[in-house]
């Protein structure tokens, strides 16, 4: 394969990763992708090289997140930044954007998603919106998503709604995700995060999602749709859709009145970490040392 050819097929794996002149870094980053003569190519690595010998900045491991064809290099360099200090400069958040929704490796791209997550930048909403409607724009500017970038985009948007990050002008779109998510989604662990996420919205419309979440087949689903029900509502029906749905039926002026009270049958035996290591110890004796049987 030729240089220019082999250039032209990097230039397609990363194609919306060129945003990075935004970065400040387009000095250095535009060179990689220069196709030239053979001794070029040798200079250029062996400057690659010396560039990066010793400590790297976070700067620089962005670098090589948009520039190394090894996934397992790139993912790493994501997590560097995301674990450094400069995690939220503006700088890493443009970074952060343009991996989350352009990188071919799913597993680059949920670092990028924790990341921008945990910036609560409004931009991390925006973005998370794109991945999971993807539908709704060109292939050039987002990726089609795998299970496990909806499962951190979806768990983004909880976090994000939970923590009151979500723009004001966003909060319907991002309902309705939750919504879509939780019905709609095939992996587990995405309509978990939506029935999560769904706890942060006090609508009647939340709770009939919750409510048709109870049906999933996967347990743990429907688990979480009745943790969001009772943070909602502060009562149980155990997981019974029937009940519940008789229950919404008479209380639709009133379904919030109790939000944020724990039903005395899930409250804890135990009220702070002592009581906790009590009740622990005393429960593992009990395993251990289960006493005579009863005749």
């Amino acid at each position: 394969m030729s240089t220019f050819r082999a250039c032209r097929v990097r230039h397609r794996r990363s194609a919306g990763l060129a945003a990075w002149a935004l970065l400040g870094l387009s000095a250095i980053t535009l060179p990689l992708c220069g196709c030239g003569s053979q001794g070029f190519s040798a200079t250029l690595d062996e400057g690659f090289k010396r560039l990066f010998t010793g400590q790297r900045t976070p700067q620089q491991y962005m670098l090589v997140a948009v520039s190394s064809e090894d996934p397992d290099t790139r993912r790493e360099a994501v997590a560097k930044i995301a674990d450094s200090k400069q995690y939220d400069r503006e700088w890493a958040i443009k970074g952060f954007i343009a991996i989350a929704l352009l990188e071919s490796d799913s597993q680059t791209r949920c670092v990028a998603i924790r990341a921008l997550a945990r910036t609560g930048d409004p931009r991390a909403t925006e973005t998370a919106l794109k991945i999971l409607n993807h539908g709704d724009h060109p292939p050039q500017e987002v990726w089609p998503p795998t299970a496990l970038c909806r499962w951190d985009a979806t768990e983004a948007l909880a976090t994000l709604s939970g923590g009151g990050f979500v723009p004001d002008k966003h909060r319907e779109q991002v309902f309705t995700t939750l919504v879509d998510r939780l019905r709609l989604d095939s992996d587990r662990h995405a309509r978990i995060a939506a029935a999560h996420g769904l706890a942060t919205y006090p609508r009647q419309a939340s709770i009939e999602a919750l409510i048709g979440g109870l049906q999933d087949k996967d347990f743990a689903v429907a688990h979480e749709c009745e943790n969001s029900l009772v943070q909602l509502t502060g009562r149980t029906n155990n997981l019974d859709p029937v009940t519940w749905k008789a229950w919404l039926d008479t209380n639709r002026e009133q379904l919030f009145a109790h939000a944020g009270e724990i039903p005395t049958s899930r409250q804890l035996p135990y009220k702070n970490r002592w009581q906790k290591t009590w009740y622990e110890t005393k429960d593992l004796v009990e395993f251990l040392w289960p006493g005579p049987k009863e005749e």
